[in-house]
């Protein structure tokens, strides 16, 4: 609880003081990564990591990312977390970065203890217009673990600006202020994804035995269109079902969208890399690809319906699977300033609240697979939350484990949420979600849980809250019964979004 209590001091040191609303830039660093760690004197593997990074001001950044192991034996092996660090320029187009990554994590049967990894590193980068390439050394520990390595690293950046606004607003005389050029718009679309893999009769476990058992999968894929019908992906989804509970699955990919006619029905092709495994699956040190094909209908200016069909195949395992999907997604346009009226386009605030959380499933003998361990589980993760209207919104959410012997276990979580009117400083919420989860020893059945909850939130200032929750978390078919405790910290903001 000292190490819970200190994290909650640290967010609510988080919260500024109350400003007037006003249009906010900000520059967003989409970054990648590889290294090579030592998971002992005979063994090395390779970390890809990905990352969404923020300039806080002119020297601080921060933001999330994820490692996930690409090369080796240890496929599945994945970590989340958060990353914040200093850089300074000495000369034109040249920076020197410091900063630490925090997250958690594990799997792949490494030896990552607990799940709570640290990775401080320097590094010396060159800027350009739009890119940012890097070269430097990293340390990665895991404290309650046995990995310790220092290795160097290289890095690539894509350099993105875009504009939002503090707080919560919900009609457009509310942004009646803000200035009203049409600066840029990029087309992004949300969707919800559940896919059902059958391997091929070659497929092994990592035990060596043949496994040809089929396993659903849920999860989320953000799309970001370059033109009409060009776009780039990132997908993650988890097994809910069939005998692969642990499995998981990160893709980045192109994708071409062709319209069928004047139909509102278009063509849709997309291909992936990625790192995947978990739950026994055979995908040797975890780099994947998969390609896949189908149509996407547009039942309403915003909301799509897809089914699509592939393959899926890991490049260094026995793993190969026929991959049968099936999407709804939510497409819309994010605009960096409000147009002029006579630009055509009709704009709408969306309000969003990004939230970090800490989250402890409590001492419960209906935990893990073991029936001899017991104990409290404690997880990081964060939260993106899309308000429907002042009160409702949906969320999606993923958790990681970090300490209680359970090293390796994650969740994906999406659902729905009622958040009260204030009451002073004060105001009320309550959740209905379901998700997948797996490792770290847990017994969650074939991945798929459900959990309501709710607690109370406390208002800082327009765009920075507090939370304080419960929730009861049980398993569809493991014995994963227990209780939790949540708190953390609530960033609230608006982006200006096509009708």
């Amino acid at each position: 609880m000292k190490n819970s209590s200190l994290l909650l001091l640290i967010c609510i040191s988080l919260a500024g003081a109350e400003e007037a609303p006003s249009l906010e830039n900000y520059t967003m660093h989409q970054k990648i990564s590889y290294e090579k760690i030592s998971i002992s004197d005979e063994e090395d593997m390779g970390l890809v990591g990905l990352g969404i990074l923020f300039d806080l001001n002119e020297y601080w950044y921060g933001g999330v990312g994820l490692y996930g192991a690409v090369e080796g034996e240890r496929g599945g092996f994945f970590t989340v977390g958060a990353e914040s660090g200093l850089r300074y320029t000495p000369i034109k187009d040249f920076q020197l970065k410091s900063g630490l990554f925090l997250g958690a994590g594990g799997g792949g049967s490494a030896p990552q203890g607990g799940g709570l990894m640290l990775r401080p590193y320097i590094e010396g980068s060159y800027r350009s217009e739009n890119f940012i390439f890097g070269l430097g050394v990293s340390h990665v520990n895991f404290p309650n673990g046995d990995i310790e390595s220092t290795q160097l690293y290289v890095s690539a950046e894509v350099l993105t600006n875009g504009s939002y606004v503090k707080g919560h607003h919900f009609s457009n005389s509310a942004l009646s202020a803000l200035d009203n050029d049409l600066f840029g718009m990029r087309e992004m679309e949300a969707s919800f994804v559940v896919a059902h893999y059958v391997p091929s009769s070659d497929s092994l476990n990592v035990g060596g035995t043949t496994n040809t058992d089929p396993f659903t999968l849920a999860g989320i894929e953000l799309d970001s269109f370059h033109s009409k019908s060009m776009y780039h992906f990132i997908q993650l989804s988890g097994a809910g079902g069939g005998q692969a509970d642990g499995y998981m699955e990160v893709f980045g990919g192109l994708g071409y969208r062709y319209q069928l006619g004047a139909l509102p029905l278009y063509f849709d092709a997309q291909g992936a890399l990625g790192a995947s495994g978990g739950g026994k699956v055979d995908t040797g040190g975890g780099l994947v690809y998969k390609v896949q094909a189908g149509l996407d209908a547009r039942l309403t200016e915003h909301l799509t319906l897809g089914i699509k069909g592939g393959m899926v195949d890991a490049f260094n395992g026995t793993f190969k699977a026929t991959a049968y999907s099936a999407n709804i997604g939510y497409e819309t346009a994010i605009m960096d300033h409000m147009p002029k009226s006579n630009d055509g386009y009709s704009v709408q605030p969306g309000a969003w609240i990004f939230r970090m959380i800490h989250k402890s499933h409590l001492n419960s003998d209906k935990l893990f697979k073991n029936a001899e361990k017991n104990g409290q589980v404690d997880l990081l993760g964060f939260a993106i939350d899309r308000y429907m209207n002042e009160n409702c919104y949906l969320t999606g959410q993923t958790f990681w484990a970090y300490n209680g012997d359970a090293g390796g276990y994650a969740e994906g979580i999406m659902g729905v949420g009622y958040h009260s009117d204030p009451h002073g400083k004060f105001s009320l919420y309550a959740e209905a979600l379901g998700g997948v989860g797996g490792g770290g020893g847990i017994d969650i059945g074939g991945g798929a849980f459900g959990s309501l909850g709710g607690g109370i939130v406390y208002h800082f200032d327009r765009a920075w809250e507090g939370q304080l929750g419960g929730s009861y978390v049980r398993s569809r078919n493991g014995t994963l019964s227990t209780y939790d405790i949540v708190f953390g910290v609530n960033y609230k903001f608006s982006l200006l979004e096509k009708k």
